[in-house]
């Protein structure tokens, strides 16, 4: 919108505002723009203003040609997504290159600490809180400003980190999926895992979804998840029979063969065996979820180019770039503000209004005690080649 004429009327600015940040489409625009009896040229120049490209969502008008972004990546599909529909925009709006460090969470953990806050390879942080806590409790970054990333005010409080420093900006809640072919007895309870022997599925210990089944088990059963030792017990006295993964991947491949028929699972995952026409059911136990894997997006201390690092992290939580990551994976958004056609809906059960069921557990203490260790060594003990 220019800066004179009927950009001015507050009544346009906050229908511009809606149509830039995707709460709006282009007609619903000139349709309530139409609506305020502004003059015809006045609201044929606002329809033309509406007609140009919508903007993605970038935080600040600063120019950041020259600058270059390290923000780490997945590989895969992730990678390509990144490469092919998120990117290019960002850099086309801003003049920055923006570069993907492939890897895996754990990597990138050790490159931080090895390199220190002051020199950290990342200028962007993506990965799962787990792996994040620590260093954000040993001051790896920095807080997201409001004025810089506008977005976060559409963004749940519950997605939001203390003081902001950082923002989990997509989300994968981990439920229980079930074949409905093969399931005559649909379970409804983190307890009901135990009725299905090997056709039952869980995590390794070493796949950071379990550690949060064993907590929520343990909450379940004592109301401390932190005394996570009678939950161990259960699940090995329970679930010894179950299907251990270290991946995913491997689940969604043993239950669309039907070599397994219930297990836990990240809603996303279900979604894309659902998207495939396989007969699978999603379950909210009735004890809540029992975690999620999420995408916490930080900016680095140490980072030199902050300010594009915010410009990322907002264009990342607009409606629109939102809206692109549910319908192709099928992530609930953090962006309260996104619209979704309903085909797209019935593939995203975990929902804004759900997300206080989703656990989020103290890794600082998970990571920093002992516990985790302890845990996988009476995991091992017990479960690993003796069922």
């Amino acid at each position: 919108m220019s800066e004179d004429g009927p950009a001015h009327d507050p009544a346009v600015r906050k229908i511009a505002a809606a149509w830039s940040d995707g709460r709006l489409s282009r007609r619903e625009a000139i349709g309530r723009t139409l609506l305020l009896g502004l003059s015809a040229s006045s609201a044929a120049a606002v329809a033309a203003a509406f007609a140009r490209p919508r903007p993605a969502g970038a935080a600040a008008p600063q120019n950041f040609k020259g600058q270059t972004l390290v923000v780490t990546s997945y590989g895969g599909t992730w990678q390509q997504f990144m490469i092919d529909e998120h990117i290019p925009q960002f850099e086309a709006e801003t003049g920055a290159k923006v570069e993907l460090a492939i890897g895996l969470a754990k990597d990138w953990f050790a490159k931080m600490q090895a390199a220190g806050k002051d020199n950290p390879p990342f200028d962007i942080f993506v990965t799962n809180e787990t792996y994040l806590a620590q260093l954000r409790a040993q001051g790896f970054f920095v807080p997201l400003p409001m004025d810089k990333v506008p977005n976060l005010k559409y963004v749940s409080k519950a997605l939001r980190q203390p003081n902001d420093v950082g923002v989990l900006g997509l989300v994968g809640p981990l439920g229980i999926a079930y074949r409905t072919d093969l399931v005559s007895d649909p379970p409804r309870s983190w307890f009901d895992l135990g009725k299905y022997g090997t056709k039952a599925v869980i995590f390794s210990i070493g796949n950071s979804g379990e550690p949060q089944h064993v907590m929520k088990m343990a909450q379940a059963i004592s109301g401390d998840y932190k005394n996570w030792k009678p939950a161990i017990d259960w699940i090995a006295s329970h679930l010894c029979q179950a299907r251990q993964v270290d991946f995913s991947g491997t689940e969604l491949t043993m239950m669309t063969q039907g070599e397994v028929a219930v297990g836990l699972i990240d809603s996303p995952d279900w979604a894309l065996m659902k998207a495939k026409g396989l007969p699978v059911a999603w379950v909210l136990p009735k004890e809540g979820y029992c975690g999620m894997f999420e995408q916490d997006m930080n900016v680095t201390a140490g980072s030199k180019v902050k300010d594009l690092g915010y410009a990322f992290i907002n264009y990342w939580l607009s409606a629109p770039v939102q809206k692109k990551w549910a319908e192709k994976f099928y992530w609930t958004p953090a962006n309260s503000q996104v619209s979704i056609s309903p085909e797209v809906t019935n593939l995203i059960p975990v929902t804004p209004d759900q997300l206080s069921k989703i656990p989020r557990w103290d890794y600082v203490w998970l990571n920093g005690s002992g516990s985790r260790e302890a845990m996988t060594d009476a995991w091992n003990h017990q479960l690993s080649g003796r069922c």
